[in-house]
């Protein structure tokens, strides 16, 4: 029992930049956003509202899922391993 409960408590850190930049690529809103993921539209505004934010692995998997993205994609770690950063991304992806 503590083993998946532990797994699924695992945080990691979110771009909440790159996620309000994909949500409105896809022309989304918070609440439509939230409501594809399963979340809160509280929760997709709180991340939104950092550069960086800590959630669950399960909720960085939600969001990607509802974006139609990899979870890479709005994770710091793997903005940062593609060479975008929170204010460079639409120059260095041409």
């Amino acid at each position: 029992m503590t083993q998946s409960d532990g797994a699924q408590r695992r945080t990691i850190a979110l771009d909440g930049t790159r996620l309000r930049e994909l949500r409105r690529q896809h022309g989304l809103s918070q609440e439509r956003l939230a409501d594809r993921a399963g979340l809160s539209i509280t929760t997709v505004a709180r991340l939104e509202s950092q550069s960086t934010s800590p959630c669950r692995g399960r909720t960085l998997g939600r969001l990607a899922a509802a974006l139609g993205e990899e979870p890479e994609a709005i994770s710091l770690t793997g903005a940062r391993a593609a060479g975008r950063g929170t204010s460079q991304g639409e120059d260095e992806q041409r």
